[in-house]
């Protein structure tokens, strides 16, 4: 996708971005020396002479691997089934203690020695890059098996892509986060303090790739238009749909079946609109968009909006992401949208902002690193510097709340509460 080379110019709504770049990531501090706060309610850091922090993603379909300072994950696997729906604790199926340590401590236990050829984590803090509203369940087991059983110093939470892609993947202070990955679509707008997200104006619609696979797989199976074979699975589907963006071939092979089939582009075309960026829609991830930016204060919507990112591992799967949701934008809101969008109100109050033939959306292109691995390359640079103290438990601060009555929530939590 062409990017203006002129950030300033008032026809392209493309802003090519100006974050690190890998080498000048790889030349950054490399853990020897490393900060960690020691309390949440002081600004004054205690330096202690740690190694480069372990900086580990947990995904719904993969989980990065990497230690900081560097510009890519140096281990990607497979999220385990179990942990493949969170943030969602309906559908987790792990209620006690015993079972969330016998699926964090095997796994943790596993990157430290098996796939970084660690002795131990005592001279390494660990950075979890997590789901934004993840049970507390999963953060106490966390700090169990790292702080308790692998004695690492410390544990920084990064709640969630939009914490760290703006302020250390890009170097920006405000905008907006759209992260969209296998099982869902997430937005928020980033303006607080220091690139702090935005909470309240975070929203979540069931748009991943998983969903624009089985919408494609229905319109496929139902129609009554003659093909070759249905589509047995949403997996297949997906296999399909990868290999179709890829080649822009119709005519591929059932992965499960070995049958031929033919794969029709204005069904594509019809589920990605529908799943992605169908104004209509309610559980599309343009209505989740405009629904983001009605939730942000007035002052700082023209801001934010000048400063859009798109990442996770549907923006690379999926040929003109961007573009497609430029487009999508400017139709809904340019002439022949305005019937449609503005009599809903609560984006009616949008249209001076988005009604121009781009879209109105500034959206940061291209990125500097992989869009499906911004976020763990993001908390790779932030690894490099103060980890923050109010999402960071310490070795001796989780030692004092066990002898105590508080939990692992009550640090955890505590600057969800404050952005």
């Amino acid at each position: 996708m062409a990017a203006s080379s002129s950030s300033s110019s008032s026809t392209s709504r493309y802003r090519r971005s100006s974050g690190p770049s890998s080498s000048s990531l790889s030349r950054r501090n490399a853990g020897h020396g490393v900060s960690v706060g020691t309390s949440s309610s002081s600004t004054t850091h205690h330096t202690i002479n740690l190694l480069a922090p372990v900086v580990i993603e947990f995904g719904s379909s993969y989980i990065r691997i990497g230690l900081s300072g560097e510009a890519v994950p140096r281990h990607i696997i497979p999220t385990p089934s179990q942990l493949a729906t969170l943030p969602n604790s309906n559908t987790l199926q792990i209620e006690t203690e015993t079972e969330w340590d016998g699926i964090l401590y095997p796994l943790l236990s596993n990157i430290s020695t098996d796939l970084l050829l660690l002795k131990n984590l005592k001279a390494r803090p660990v950075i979890i890059v997590e789901p934004i509203v993840s049970p507390t369940a999963f953060r106490n087991a966390i700090c169990r098996s790292l702080l308790d059983w692998l004695s690492a110093p410390s544990v920084t939470f990064v709640p969630g892509a939009a914490s760290v892609a703006l302020p250390y993947g890009l170097g920006l202070g405000q905008g907006v986060v759209v992260d969209v990955g296998r099982v869902e679509g997430r937005v928020m707008i980033v303006a607080g303090e220091n690139g702090r997200p935005l909470i309240d104006t975070f929203r979540a619609c069931p748009c991943g790739i998983e969903q624009f696979a089985y919408n494609f797989m229905e319109i496929h199976n139902t129609s009554s238009s003659s093909k070759t074979c249905d589509i047995s699975s949403v997996e297949d589907a997906i296999l399909l749909l990868e290999k179709y963006f890829v080649s822009g071939d119709g005519e591929l092979v059932l992965p499960s079946s070995g049958q031929k089939i033919q794969i029709n582009g204005k069904m594509v075309e019809t589920s990605l609109n529908d799943t992605y960026f169908d104004v209509a829609n309610p559980e599309s991830l343009l209505r989740c968009l405009l629904s983001v930016v009605s939730s942000c204060p007035i002052d700082l919507r023209r801001d934010v909006l000048g400063n859009v990112i798109f990442i996770g591992g549907t923006v690379e799967f999926i040929s003109n992401f961007e573009r497609r949701m430029l487009k999508a934008v400017a139709d809904a809101f340019g002439p022949a949208g305005d019937a449609d969008t503005c009599k809903k109100p609560a984006f009616h109050s949008l249209r001076p902002l988005l009604h121009n033939e781009n879209g109105g959306l500034g959206v940061v292109h291209p990125l500097p690193f992989s869009p499906s691995a911004f976020a763990w390359t993001a908390a790779s640079v932030m690894g490099t510097t103060v980890l923050p103290p109010d999402q960071t438990v310490t070795q001796k601060v989780y030692k004092d709340m066990k002898q105590s009555d508080s939990s692992v929530a009550d640090v955890c939590f505590d600057f969800l509460s404050t952005v």
